[in-house]
C-alpha cells in the first residue's frame, strides 16, 4: 500500500513538472520586437546621428559615352562626320575635349552651329550642364597614296564605344583595319561599305 502511494506521488509530480517548467521559462518577445542593451541602443543612436561621408566628384566634369564615325573615300581624301554623345556633370559651362588630329569643317549641337576652340591641337567646345549632349562634327582627312594602295590614320575619340562606317570605291575592295574589328562588309554599285568597332582613344590605321 505504501509503495502504491509513493508511485502515485511520483507520477503526479512528473505530470505536473511540464506545467511548472512552462511557468518558469523566459517569455519570448512578440513578433517584430527586438531587445537591446542600453549600450547597444546608444551606439545605434550615435551611428544614426553621424552625417554620411562626402561623395567625391567625378574625375572629369564630363564623359563621352558613344562616338559614331561615318566616312566616304573619294578624290584622294576621306570626308565624313563624327557624332559624339555624352553628358556633362558640372553645373554651368563645361569645356569638353571633342577630337584632335583631324580637320573640323563644321560643328553643330541640336542643329545649331557650335563654336569650337583649339587648344594644343585639340578641338574643344563649351557645353552647359549638367545635361546630356549630342555634337556632330563635319571632318576631313587626306589619304596617303601609294601604287595600288591608299591609307589613312583616323583619330578615334576617347569614348565609351566607337563605331565606324566607311565607304570606299570599287567592288569587293580589300580594307585592312588596325586596331579594331570589321563586323560587316558589303559591295553594291561600285562601292564597298564596311562597318567596324574601333578602339576608343587609339588612332585606327586603315588601308
Amino acid at each position: 500500500m505504501k509503495n502504491l502511494k509513493k508511485s502515485s506521488f511520483v507520477l503526479a509530480f512528473l505530470l505536473a513538472a511540464p506545467a511548472w517548467a512552462q511557468d518558469k521559462m523566459i517569455p519570448v518577445p512578440p513578433s517584430g520586437s527586438v531587445t537591446l542593451t542600453l549600450g547597444e541602443y546608444n551606439r545605434l543612436v550615435e551611428l544614426g546621428s553621424k552625417l554620411p561621408k562626402h561623395v567625391e566628384a567625378a574625375p572629369l566634369p564630363y564623359s563621352i559615352n558613344r562616338a559614331e564615325l561615318k566616312f566616304k573615300v573619294a578624290n584622294e581624301k576621306a570626308m565624313g562626320a563624327m557624332q559624339l554623345q555624352g553628358e556633362t556633370f558640372a553645373k554651368g559651362e563645361t569645356k569638353v575635349a571633342l577630337t584632335s588630329g583631324i580637320t573640323v569643317l563644321d560643328a553643330r549641337q541640336e542643329g545649331k552651329n557650335l563654336p569650337l576652340e583649339q587648344e594644343s591641337g585639340t578641338q574643344t567646345a563649351i557645353l552647359k550642364g549638367p545635361a546630356e549632349f549630342s555634337v556632330t562634327l563635319d571632318v576631313g582627312l587626306p589619304l596617303n597614296i601609294e601604287t595600288g594602295r591608299a591609307s589613312m590614320s583616323l583619330p578615334v575619340p576617347a569614348a565609351g564605344s566607337a563605331q565606324l562606317t566607311l565607304e570606299v570605291p570599287g567592288d569587293h575592295t580589300n580594307v585592312h583595319l588596325n586596331p579594331g574589328l570589321i563586323t560587316s562588309r558589303t559591295s553594291a554599285n561600285g562601292v564597298t561599305t564596311i562597318e567596324a568597332t574601333l578602339v576608343p582613344g587609339q588612332p585606327a590605321n586603315l588601308s
